[in-house]
């Protein structure tokens, strides 16, 4: 039997980082309103450090059942965040979520009852009908995509995938620099995230975290899986190819398939992919 987090402790997490994600390169807002004002909407998860269960991230054998629900053994994300880390616990170990755990709550313990100066957003000075590429992008062949800025909605850019109808909304809060290289050359937009395409819902997405640099980061970000998640999935004609045959393997009219969460599915050194459409 898994040892949740009882309600109490849920909301003593959340409250004790001002209901923040505690994910330094995120720090999302999770609590906000409805259109209902009689109710909010939350968008926070109460994670577990190590994991409830056997066979979970981190699961620790040594640690008490009580110590495993206690607050000491929780940290408060957002929902992307909350996947991000336990789809890759060997990147998001148990030291690296107690040092998030740790930052989150001292920050918030120093701004409480502090009138908090708000952050100035970045002027950008792009014009409707602009055109810019976005790093980084996954997969890295839309390097050379052209997206159009169609709106400014204030707080977000709204951009076209100039090949196709898809548009991607990207929060202003989201952009870390505009580079220009003058003449007709498009600007390049740089994200504090990663601009990702989804498989199953044919379209592009935006996540906090960037891929790894150099080679590594290729495809994106793993998610080790056994063999039976895609049919799980539903995914049809997918089959897994050797991670060193790739390209060649996606010369072949084959693309790498990217689950909800923005992983691709890596199996006993192979990778899914599916027939391209």
């Amino acid at each position: 039997m898994a040892d949740d987090f009882s309600v109490p402790v849920k909301k003593a997490l959340a409250d004790r980082v001002g209901h923040l994600c505690s994910n330094p390169e995120c720090r999302a807002l999770t609590s906000g309103p409805q259109d209902d004002p009689a109710k909010a909407v939350n968008l926070g998860v109460a994670a577990h450090i190590t994991a409830a269960s056997p066979g979970g991230p981190r699961y620790d054998a040594s640690l008490p059942s009580e110590e495993r629900c206690a607050p000491s053994n929780g940290i408060w994300l957002c929902q992307n965040c909350a996947k991000l880390v336990d789809n890759d616990a060997l990147r998001f170990s148990t030291d690296c979520l107690k040092k998030w755990k740790t930052d989150a709550e001292e920050e918030a313990k120093a701004r409480v009852g502090k009138t908090a100066a708000l952050p100035r957003q970045q002027p950008f000075d792009l014009k409707l009908g602009e055109i810019v590429r976005v790093t980084p992008i996954i997969p890295r062949e839309h390097e050379q995509s052209d997206f159009k800025l169609e709106e400014d909605l204030g707080n977000c850019f709204v951009f076209r995938k100039t090949d196709s109808t898809r548009q991607i909304a990207v929060p202003k809060s989201f952009i870390k620099n505009l580079h220009r290289f003058g003449g007709s050359r498009p600007a390049l937009l740089e994200l504090t995230g990663r601009l990702q395409w989804v498989s199953a819902k044919r379209d592009f997405e935006l996540f906090p975290d960037k891929p790894p640099v150099g080679p590594s980061g290729t495809y994106g970000i793993p998610k080790d899986v056994d063999s039976r998640y895609p049919a799980r999935l539903g995914v049809q004609g997918g089959a897994f190819g050797r991670e060193n045959r790739l390209p060649e393997i996606l010369s072949q009219r084959r693309v790498v398939y990217y689950d909800l969460d923005g992983t691709y599915l890596r199996w006993d050194g192979q990778v899914l992919v599916v027939d391209w459409i």
